[in-house]
């Protein structure tokens, strides 16, 4: 068993990200092997991922506190807490906070991301 407290973990501002910030949980980095990644991303007010796609590994958001949209080329939707989304491996997506507040969620990769 590995316990992990959360403010000892390292933040790190992922790539082609603006206004996310990550600390990652559990993942390929930290000696947890390939098989899922985890991380909790909080997204300033007008944070955004900007559209990009993981070729490789499904993607799951769980939004803990505020609200996110999530979305591909032709829609998007509001995620609020708790709700989650499923991102296909191979689809494009972008997440974005477009609210005054920060927004804050749990993301799991299959496999690792990092």
């Amino acid at each position: 068993m590995i316990i992990r407290d959360f403010e000892d973990l390292e933040e790190y501002l992922p790539a082609a990200h603006d206004g996310v910030v990550n600390r990652l949980l559990a993942g390929r980095s930290l000696g947890d092997g390939d098989a899922i990644s985890v991380w909790h991303g909080r997204f300033e007010p007008g944070g955004t991922s900007g559209l990009h796609v993981h070729a490789d590994s499904v993607q799951i958001y769980v939004t803990l506190v505020g609200e996110m949209v999530v979305g591909d080329e032709v829609s998007e939707s509001v995620l609020r807490p708790l709700a989650t989304v499923v991102i296909a491996a191979g689809s494009p997506h972008f997440i974005d906070n477009r609210s005054d507040a920060p927004a804050e969620a749990l993301v799991v990769s299959l496999p690792a991301l990092r």
